[in-house]
């Protein structure tokens, strides 16, 4: 949470407000920002991200800013400087040569200037912003794979860490071009004050005049027009959401097979249109207002009619000014104080994007809490692995699992059965420490699994989980989950894992063998596998490694009975060595093993083999009971 303070950059909006929009609208508000930021936290802010954009791309950065300024520069010597140069040689009747020994220099500076532009647009610009958006995601990157699994069951760090991926790279593009228009404008507005001083310095109290009233107007639209953008984005998130429903795949078979949700996702996305526009009703007309007031009133009517008219004043009255200080006055009038608008209007944005910032660093300062004790290494070859008075829950105060013991010795092939919801899959998080006990211990090789390096101790087992991925990379990449070196000895385990697993090579969908690119997301010759070929392949990238200990998380849900008998056995084989944890709901694939552990409520409730547990006719003779029954009536169709 962002700390408390009693001032508030909120462009006009109270606290109060922020709260009534965010109470009113929902969440949308909520995840962008839950509180305001103060003047020194928007400040903060933008220095972090100046301090990381010149410290991974220096040089980009210098050429950003010196094009900036150069234009500023150009300008007010093009249309200032020059200008007043060329008509005061006119009306002392000099020598026509000094007017074009001006446009010559000023000709010749141009067409430099516009051969480093052309470089900074075509070359230097593209390149560093993609050079800042790398750094960025890739901190952002580091940082989640140091995130406990934990956090993604918090609602606001999820939050948190969606924003931060979806926002980087606008985030990098609004602070690129504030900071252009902050420091470009003010440049532009000292060269235009100095020499308005230098020449009239009685024009500046015009623009003293002008400036209250015009930073009035401009606050009030941003105010404004911060509220409305406040109010929209709820709406804004819901129409977009509609959006994907119908352009995803994943929703593309549902849709055409409940057309009663296509018609109901269509009234929304129609309702929301509606909300948006009710909301840009509400407040167009106070917007329009003073657009009008800024644009209209002021432009003309003060700018164009009072400056004019105090100019003229000067000239034909007074006799204080010449003709060429005259166009030279009222254009750096116009000047600074356009200067001087966009330099305000370009805050409307800051705040916001700071707090998008904010959320960045936010993340990015996070620490995981589950770390190494010591730094043991993992002892090679299987061992012992047992659980001792393991309680855990997900939440305070609710347990998912309760005083849960058990001792596995290497080698061994144990099972955990039970319902939904029982506590296996949760078990097996710890066992793998992607989450630490709330009480007991986990020891393997008679050490408590806190105590070994972290990641050395993750990647000594094997896991297949039942909502494994297949990602958008070749079948090999998608075995070994690692970058490949490309050996004859590499390629041949990959073949040998996928053998082992019962992927067929010989599918004559696999032109490039395990080298063809899985999914069609950006290859026009990959392949979308079965789910049961998808799981075959995530069991390989298990049988790749080799490990002494190996965890199968429903393994063989997604394949056809022979196909995970044949599956069992050839996993019995590879594995008769190791140490196996099956998690199945199908009680036929863990009948032969050692010892079969029983879950209810998060407790184990029964162990022993499958022969002892239905001798015993306890749950699990009752859950084996039910399934026996239903595949006999299965047989009798």
């Amino acid at each position: 949470m962002l700390p408390r303070k009693q001032e508030y950059f909120t462009l006009e909006i109270s606290r109060d407000e922020v709260r009534l929009l965010t109470k009113k609208n929902g969440k949308g508000i909520d995840i962008i920002m839950k509180e305001m930021l103060t003047w020194r936290q928007v400040i903060a802010q933008q220095w972090f991200l100046t301090k990381f954009c010149f410290k991974h791309a220096p040089g980009f950065m210098a050429y950003h800013l010196f094009e900036a300024v150069k234009l500023q520069i150009s300008i007010f010597f093009e249309f200032t400087f020059a200008v007043n140069y060329v008509l005061t040689v006119a009306e002392e009747g000099e020598e026509f040569r000094k007017v074009l020994m001006c446009m010559g220099i000023l000709m010749g500076a141009i067409a430099v200037s516009t051969v480093t532009f052309a470089i900074y647009k075509h070359y230097v610009f593209p390149r560093g912003k993609q050079t800042l958006y790398q750094a960025l995601r890739m901190e952002i990157y580091e940082k989640s794979k140091e995130i406990d699994l934990s956090c993604y069951d918090d609602k606001d760090f999820y939050e948190t860490f969606i924003l931060a991926t979806e926002e980087t790279d606008r985030c990098l593009d609004r602070f690129l071009v504030f900071e252009n228009s902050v420091i470009a404008r003010s440049v532009g507005i000292a060269c235009t004050l100095v020499y308005c001083a230098y020449i009239n310095p009685v024009a500046l109290l015009i623009l003293a005049a002008i400036l209250p009233f015009e930073l009035l107007c401009v606050l009030q639209e941003n105010k404004k027009a911060v509220e409305a953008r406040m109010e929209r984005l709820p709406h804004e998130q819901q129409r977009e959401y509609g959006n994907r429903v119908f352009y995803l795949s994943d929703y593309a078979g549902e849709l055409r097979l409940n057309p009663q949700m296509k018609e109901e996702c269509r009234t929304e996305y129609a309702e929301e249109n509606h909300k948006i526009e009710e909301v840009n009703k509400k407040y167009g007309k106070l917007l329009f207002l003073y657009g009008l007031l800024r644009e209209g009133f002021l432009a003309r009517l003060v700018k164009e009619g009072a400056v004019w008219t105090f100019l003229l004043y000067q000239m034909l009255v007074l006799r204080v000014l010449s003709g060429a200080q005259l166009v030279t006055s009222r254009s750096c009038i116009w000047r600074a104080s356009n200067n001087i608008e966009v330099v305000i209007l370009s805050f409307r944005t800051v705040a916001e994007n700071s707090a998008y910032i904010y959320r960045i660093r936010e993340f990015l300062q996070m620490e995981p809490t589950i770390v190494s004790r010591g730094e043991k290494p993992v002892p090679e070859g299987s061992g012992s692995l047992s659980v001792e008075h393991v309680d855990f829950g997900y939440l305070p105060g609710q347990q998912v699992l309760r005083d849960v013991t058990l001792t596995i010795e290497p080698g061994q092939k144990i099972a955990l059965v039970g319902y939904n919801g029982s506590g296996k899959t949760t078990l097996v998080k710890l066992l793998l420490r992607l989450y630490d006990p709330d009480g007991g211990r986990i020891c393997y090789h008679g050490m408590d699994i806190r105590n070994y390096q972290i990641m050395a101790y993750r990647r000594s087992i094997g896991s297949v989980f039942q909502d494994f991925k297949i990602y958008a990379a070749s079948l090999k990449e998608n075995v070994l989950m690692d970058v490949e070196n490309g050996s004859r000895e590499e390629n041949y385990l990959v073949e040998r894992a996928l053998y082992d697993a019962h992927f067929t090579l010989e599918n004559n969908r696999l032109s490039y063998q395990i080298e063809t690119p899985l999914t069609t997301e950006f290859e026009k010759d990959g392949v979308n596998l079965s789910g049961g070929e998808a799981q075959k392949v995530a069991i390989a990238r298990t049988l790749y490694r080799r490990q002494n200990l190996i965890i199968m998380d429903e393994p063989s849900s997604a394949l056809d009975p022979l196909a995970e008998y044949r599956l069992n056995q050839e996993l019995n084989e590879i594995a008769k060595d190791k140490t196996v944890i099956f998690i199945s709901h199908r009680l036929s694939t863990v009948r032969d093993a050692d010892c079969i552990y029983m879950m209810e409520n998060g407790r184990i409730v029964e162990s022993g083999t499958h022969g002892e547990l239905l001798a015993r006719g306890g749950k699990y003779a009752a859950m084996w009971k039910i399934q026996a029954g239903l595949y006999q009536s299965e047989k009798c169709f």
